[in-house]
């Protein structure tokens, strides 16, 4: 059996496998959400497909016969390869095995399936006719033969992903700084390398207290530490830490934003959850949290966060986030108000 593909082969060296001839079905595998899209993301732009001419679907929501219909259609009037991406497809995969296995054995002419799967076991059938007639992409940092990522895999991630997306030149001391200050998620490795690449120009170099002030630093840990105790209910917590951050002269502009993004993805979810009981729809609590800017571990937490919430109390967070960010810019802009401002947050989540 082959080995599967690299996500890194694809995504820093810009290139396809097999000289760029797709194959009419792709598996992305890994734990890492952002590694996946990003991947598939990549062999589109790569392979010149349209992204309006791509059709998305949720695994988790999603039926076999509308996957299928959308890629064996087709159109006197429509040239274009047909081109479906079905996301957390382990449910879809689970619940339609053998018909996946038919199509894969024998697809439509001109059409391409994206599944995005968190494991793919080797001793399937599926697995096994993929190996001769698919691609599978293991969307991971990990080297050789070794399922884990090293430190030493995810400092070249930072140092290549840095260059390729970010046009940040990091030396190997300073992809050690980042990666200690931020931790191994790719997702939000990305976004600390973009906000460090709104601080020097294109290409040029960067000082190390450039990124010891700008990228994760403790501030940033804080910010989230108080969020996760937050929706954990743990509000002491939340509050001691709180008087500490402002005793070391944050200013509540500053705080408040970081605090209110990672709890907003709370209101999101429950109010897509709602909104599907309101209409009939049957939408899992997975699915709308993947929707809400969740990735990696944090999915599987903020289920558990979600449910100790409750719906209700959940889809007012963002109108108690409003409330609060007008009070910050206004009323309460004194760290000491700021203080009651957000402890009166942390109760109504007590």
């Amino acid at each position: 059996m082959n080995p599967p593909l690299k996500c890194v082969d694809i995504l820093l060296k810009d290139s396809l496998p097999a000289n760029g001839q797709l194959p009419a079905v792709i598996v992305a595998v890994g734990d890492d959400r952002f590694l996946r899209q990003e991947t598939v993301n990549a062999i589109v732009k790569l392979a010149g497909i349209d992204q309006e001419n791509t059709r998305a679907y949720d695994g988790d929501e999603c039926k076999w016969i509308d996957v299928h219909d959308e890629l064996a259609t087709f159109s006197l009037f429509e040239t274009t390869r047909r081109v479906c991406i079905v996301r957390e497809g382990d449910a879809l995969v689970k619940n339609s095995r053998s018909q996946l296995e038919k199509w894969c054995s024998s697809p439509a002419q001109d059409s391409l399936l994206f599944l995005l799967l968190n494991t793919f076991p080797a001793t399937t059938k599926l697995y096994k006719i993929l190996q001769q007639s698919g691609w599978h992409i293991d969307c991971s940092l990990a080297s050789g033969k070794s399922k884990t990522a090293s430190p030493a895999d995810v400092r070249a991630w930072i140092q290549g992903w840095g260059a390729k997306r970010h046009q940040l030149k990091l030396t190997a001391a300073q992809s050690t700084l980042v990666l200690e200050a931020v931790g191994n998620d790719c997702g939000l490795l990305d976004n600390e390398l973009a906000k460090l690449a709104l601080y020097v120009e294109a290409g040029s170099k960067l000082s190390d207290d450039t990124i010891r002030e700008h990228v994760g630093s403790w501030r940033t840990r804080t910010m989230w530490e108080i969020a996760d105790a937050i929706a954990d209910g743990r509000i002491a917590d939340a509050l001691d830490q709180l008087q500490h951050v402002f005793a070391a002269g944050e200013a509540p502009a500053a705080v408040v934003p970081q605090i209110s993004w990672s709890l907003r993805r709370f209101g999101t979810a429950a109010n897509l959850l709602l909104q599907a009981k309101r209409t009939g729809n049957n939408m899992p609590a997975k699915s709308a949290i993947g929707a809400s800017g969740f990735w990696g571990r944090d999915i599987q937490l903020a289920e558990q966060r979600l449910r100790r919430m409750g719906l209700r109390r959940a889809s007012s967070l963002l109108d108690w986030l409003l409330e609060l960010d007008l009070k910050i810019k206004g009323s309460h802009s004194s760290p000491t108000r700021a203080i009651f401002a957000l402890e009166e947050l942390c109760l109504r989540l007590a």
